[in-house]
């Protein structure tokens, strides 16, 4: 199995992605750990854009398109929100307009921009290669007819209702519904915090068998923020039945959000170098002692890196 969609491709009349938004991808055994498997959650297969980013993308776009003609956004050139906008976008038949810093003539050379001048992505240049610059940008180029794809991919809880931010979090939250039952420590990453959000509501409804809930933060800490997200979907974090353990990787100097750690892997499954093989690597060289290896210890798998030539074929525009 490698993506939860029994039809690849992003043509509306042979498949709705907004009908697999709460099918569960599945939890593998290797090893003596069990791993979610959110990078299954591929609509144009294992490789394209995926895992639980994706999945809220959908949800979001198609919770609010009505009576828009475009979607607008801003990201780094490395982020992949730029490509999933417009490929999601494309699914949907809005065309996206992406602000960037970079120069006309180089902004295709990064992967991220190629595939979404790939499904019809137009370019507006940022002054600056800061966050700041270009989300300043993208709230000159607001307008009536577009619908903006907020930084990070998500839905901000002091500008919309809770009903709809508790919807943004409840396909995700869905996803913990098949945790196995002798699952007792559930690591985590929080990068972001959308997914863990998610991940916190699904079990503050059922924690199954959990005891520890192990959070390893890979940017500066948000667990404030996480904590007022869900009050604002009338969660008590007080009365979650485990415990919430954290561990910033950030904070504490091991790495930086933005350092890349390749070629970590286990038992074949291949770890995203942004996200979850930095915080493999913390596991392997600092935690005493190591992960019990007798099926009680699970680790979520967010999403996997994404790679051009998977999304190649179903080009809707040359880029």
């Amino acid at each position: 199995m490698s993506s939860i969609f029994p039809t690849l491709g992003i043509d509306r009349n042979k498949v709705r992605w907004e009908d697999y938004l709460t099918a569960l991808t599945p939890w593998e055994q290797r090893g003596g750990l069990w791993f979610k498997r959110e990078d299954y959650f591929a609509p144009l297969g294992y490789g394209g854009p995926n895992g639980s980013k994706m999945r809220q993308l959908i949800w979001y776009i198609n919770r609010f398109r009505a009576g828009k003609t475009r979607l607008l956004t801003g990201a780094s050139v490395q982020s992949p929100q730029l490509s999933m906008s417009a490929i999601v976008g494309a699914h949907f038949g809005l065309r996206c307009q992406q602000v960037v810093y970079s120069k006309p003539n180089s902004v295709l050379r990064h992967a991220n921009p190629q595939i979404a001048a790939g499904f019809g992505a137009d370019f507006v240049f940022a002054a600056a290669p800061y966050n700041p610059v270009i989300q300043r940008k993208v709230d000159e180029l607001r307008s009536d007819d577009a619908l903006v794809v907020e930084y990070g991919i998500t839905v901000p809880h002091k500008k919309y209702p809770a009903a709809d931010v508790r919807g943004f979090h409840e396909t995700g939250a869905a996803q913990v519904q098949n945790l196995p039952p002798e699952v007792r420590t559930l690591i985590v990453p929080a990068g972001s915090c959308n997914s863990l959000t998610s991940i916190l509501l699904g079990l503050s409804q059922n924690a199954h068998n959990l005891q520890t809930l192990f959070t390893v933060g890979i940017g500066p800490d948000k667990r404030e923020w996480v904590l007022e997200r869900l009050a604002a979907m009338g969660v008590d974090p007080a009365a979650l039945r485990f415990r919430w353990q954290h561990h910033s990787l950030h904070d504490t100097g091991f790495s930086a959000y933005s350092d890349y750690f390749e070629g970590e892997s286990y038992e074949g499954i291949n770890f995203h170098p942004t996200y979850e093989a930095k915080i493999w690597r913390f596991l392997r060289q600092h935690l005493a002692p190591p992960l019990a290896r007798d099926g009680t210890v699970g680790f979520w798998i967010v999403g996997a890196l994404s790679h051009p030539d998977v999304v190649r074929p179903y080009f809707t525009h040359a880029a």
